[in-house]
C-alpha cells in the first residue's frame, strides 16, 4: 500500500536587506587628515671656504741630502790672536763664502841664544818676524782648513858675542873689540799646511784656531866681521872666524823648512 504524501515546500521570501557598499571616501579622507602633513625640505645653504694657499715646497730626492738651513761662515770680520812656533801673531780673516777665506797675519819672536854652539863663544839670538797673506780652502765647508801662501820673511840670528872677555874662535882665544853678523834666509818664504777653525764661522762669535805646516825660508846666509883689539892679529882673527861661520851656516840650515805650530783664539765681528 502506497502512502502518497505531499510535501510542498514553499520557499518564504527572506527579508535580507543589502546595503549597498558605498567608496570609503569618507574613512580615507579622515585618515588622510589624522597624518600630519610632512613638511616641505628645507633649502641649505653650506658657505664653501677657500682653502689657504700653501707654499709649494721643494721635493727632496731620494738620496740626495736636504739643503743646509744655516751657511758655516757669516762672513764679515775675524780677528785671531794666535802663539806658536813664529812667535806671537794676530790674523784678520775676510770669509768669502762657505769653502774659501782670507787671511793676514803678523807673526814676532825674540828669544836667545837660539843655536847651541859646541864651540867658540859666539852667540846666536833669534829675531822672528814675519807677515804676509794666506789662502784657506775649507774643503768640507766646516772647520777643517787647507791653507797656502807666501809670507815676507824677516827671520833672522843675530851674531854676538861677551867683550869683556877673551871670544873663542876656532879654538883660539882672542881679545876683540867689535863683534857683529847675522843669519839671515830668503825674503820671501812659501808656506803650505793644514789646520781647524773658521774666525768668521756662523756658529758663534768664538772660535779656536790652530796650524800646522811648514814655511820654506830657503838656504840661510850668514855674514859676521869682527876686529881684534891688536891690529896685528887681524888676519888670524878673519881666517878663525871665517871657519865659526862655517860652522853656524852648517847649524842653521836646519831652518830652512821651518816648522809651523800655532794655536789660538778668534773673534767674529
Amino acid at each position: 500500500m502506497a502512502l502518497g504524501v505531499a510535501i510542498e515546500l514553499t520557499a518564504a521570501p527572506v527579508g535580507l536587506a543589502v546595503t549597498p557598499v558605498k567608496p570609503a571616501t569618507s574613512t580615507v579622507k579622515s585618515v588622510a587628515k589624522s597624518v600630519a602633513p610632512v613638511a616641505a625640505p628645507v633649502k641649505t645653504t653650506t658657505a664653501v671656504t677657500k682653502p689657504a694657499a700653501v707654499a709649494p715646497t721643494k721635493p727632496v730626492v731620494a738620496g740626495n741630502p736636504p739643503a743646509k738651513s744655516t751657511p758655516a761662515s757669516a762672513g764679515g770680520l775675524g780677528l785671531t790672536v794666535k802663539a806658536g812656533t813664529l812667535g806671537a801673531g794676530l790674523e784678520a780673516t775676510v770669509g768669502v763664502n762657505d769653502y774659501l777665506g782670507f787671511r793676514f797675519g803678523v807673526n814676532m819672536m825674540s828669544a836667545g841664544p837660539s843655536i847651541e854652539r859646541d864651540e867658540g863663544t859666539i852667540n846666536t839670538d833669534l829675531d822672528w818676524l814675519s807677515y804676509g797673506p794666506l789662502v784657506d780652502l775649507h774643503v768640507f765647508g766646516g772647520g777643517f782648513r787647507v791653507t797656502g801662501g807666501a809670507l815676507i820673511n824677516k827671520n833672522k840670528f843675530n851674531l854676538k858675542a861677551n867683550l869683556n872677555d877673551s871670544v873663542t874662535l876656532d879654538g883660539q882665544a882672542y881679545d876683540l873689540s867689535a863683534l857683529s853678523g847675522q843669519v839671515t834666509f830668503s825674503e820671501w818664504a812659501p808656506y803650505l799646511g793644514f789646520g781647524y777653525g773658521n774666525a768668521v764661522g756662523a756658529d758663534g762669535r768664538w772660535h779656536f784656531a790652530c796650524d800646522f805646516g811648514v814655511m820654506f825660508q830657503g838656504e840661510p846666509k850668514v855674514e859676521a866681521s869682527a876686529t881684534a883689539s891688536d891690529p896685528a892679529l887681524q888676519p888670524y882673527v878673519n881666517q878663525a872666524l871665517a871657519k865659526e861661520v862655517a860652522d853656524i851656516q852648517d847649524d842653521a840650515s836646519a831652518f830652512q823648512f821651518y816648522p809651523v805650530i800655532s794655536v789660538g783664539v778668534s773673534y767674529r765681528f
